[in-house]
């Protein structure tokens, strides 16, 4: 329940649509969540991945603007837009709902998270997905060139979180952990915590949805569509939003 609206605008910034998703970073739809419920009113921009390092205070999406202050990383930003709209978004927590909200969403962004990234840049279809929406107009070599690099990076990136050192089977294993944990959470109640929607719930629907719907689908979806009360769940989560979406196809994004 919101206790008083800001009329500043606000502009979210974040990569561009793919992969059938409304926004590939679920950092930024976490935040785009927050302001749907705030009630706040807002704006999206979609910046190349190439020029987000030189863009963002953070040197990351998602960042947000507001007249001539910008402000990066999501949970800041959400702490800020909180603050800024005299929420109560994050009131009425016990600190044991404290201690099992955070811990969830740590295992959701600290962990799930790199099983996500994982899984949809080292599956050639996916990566070959995700690279024509970035790079739309660019000739077919360009192409394959950015697949070639995509793949040597998260190699290393990955290999440094863990996941790349595992194989295939130890990461399903790992991820399946992950999964059956939100999923007996969620069994619960409506929302993670409850009947209620918290601002952790932001961060589990935002992962869920960047994991069941990206198209093509990855051996991740696979495994999370095992489990019925995933979309059962972003299904309420959208309703209590407003009928918020989490694909959608944009045209028209600045190069």
């Amino acid at each position: 329940m919101i206790k008083e609206n800001n009329s500043a605008v606000i502009t979210l910034y974040g990569m561009p649509p793919a992969g059938g998703l409304r926004q590939l970073s679920p950092f930024v739809v976490k935040v785009e969540m927050a302001l749907k419920y705030l009630n706040a009113e807002y704006k999206r921009e979609f910046i190349m991945p190439l020029k987000i390092s030189k863009s963002s205070p953070s040197g990351k999406v998602p960042w947000i603007k507001i007249d001539d202050f910008e402000l990066g990383e999501s949970d800041i930003i959400i702490e800020h837009l909180i603050r800024m709209h005299k929420s109560d978004l994050l009131e009425g927590l016990s600190p044991d709902e404290l201690i099992l909200g955070t811990a969830l969403k740590r295992l959701t962004e600290k962990n799930l998270y790199w099983y996500m990234v994982w899984s949809k840049w080292m599956t050639p279809e996916s990566r070959e997905e995700i690279i024509d929406c970035f790079l739309p107009r660019w000739p077919k070599f360009i192409k394959q060139l950015a697949s070639i690099y995509a793949v040597s990076k998260q190699t290393s990136l990955s290999k440094f979180h863990g996941v790349g050192s595992l194989s295939p089977a130890d990461r399903d294993a790992e991820a399946s952990t992950d999964l059956l944990t939100l999923a007996n959470q969620l069994e619960k109640g409506d929302f993670l915590l409850g009947q209620n929607i918290t601002v952790y719930d932001f961060s589990v629907a935002s992962m869920l949805a960047s994991i069941l719907f990206h198209v093509p689908q990855t051996w991740l979806a696979d495994l999370a569509q095992g489990y019925p009360v995933f979309p059962a769940y972003l299904n309420r989560v959208s309703d209590r939003l407003g009928g918020f979406p989490f694909t959608e196809v944009v045209s028209g994004v600045q190069d």
